[in-house]
């Protein structure tokens, strides 16, 4: 095994073993991936990889790191439906690549209690802060009440589309982002989203 040439060092070596650990987790899953193989696809020793990665735990979660920051977005237009719908677009074209499809296909496979699992929900944790940013500034500017969760509106978004997208294998439009951004702020707006919001009681006739 030759490793990568010297001019392919820092940032451009952890660049191309990052992206072969996504391509073989697409490929083979967490379970079966190998660091050994790894290693060879992306043409550097393994010693290498395990000087700057000394688990697959972490090497896999620098990789899904890696990703998020290329796919996750923080728009800041002026406008919380406008914010939200760059955001989705952008979501919505992930889940619907191939290696988008591949990977969200291993997650499920693994299993919610997998490892895989786990690392994808503490990457999902350390990189919220950009979509939440999005609507403290909504919250700021008066368009969503104050107490809003963020959590629960952008899941309930992004769980919306997973569902469309990975379950029911359907291609979302625009138009069909827009009705679902307008459908979740519709009752955002009026209070549904506050974290105090009190139980409705049952109606007595």
């Amino acid at each position: 095994m030759t490793s990568l040439s010297p001019q392919v060092r820092g940032e451009r070596l952890v660049k191309k073993v990052l992206e072969v650990v996504l391509e073989e987790l697409a490929r083979v899953g967490y379970g079966a991936l190998s660091i050994e193989e790894v290693a060879l696809q992306a043409g550097v020793n393994k010693t290498t990889i395990y000087r700057r990665w000394p688990t697959k735990a972490e090497l896999v979660q620098a990789a899904c790191l890696e990703l998020a920051d290329e796919i996750s977005v923080s728009p800041d237009t002026g406008s919380l439906r406008e914010d939200l719908l760059e955001m989705l677009r952008g979501f919505r074209a992930f889940l619907e690549s191939a290696r988008g499809q591949s990977l969200s296909r291993m997650v499920l496979a693994e299993g919610l209690d997998s490892e895989i699992s786990r690392l994808a929900r503490a990457v999902r944790d350390a990189k919220d802060a950009a979509p939440k940013r999005v609507i403290a500034r909504a919250i700021q500017r008066g368009e969503l009440p104050r107490g809003s969760d963020a959590d629960l509106i952008l899941h309930t978004l992004t769980g919306a589309i997973q569902h469309k997208v990975m379950f029911l294998g359907e291609h979302l439009s625009d138009r069909q982002l827009a009705q679902l951004v307008d459908l979740v702020l519709l009752g955002a707006t009026q209070g549904g989203a506050r974290r105090s919001v009190r139980p409705v009681r049952a109606r007595q006739d």
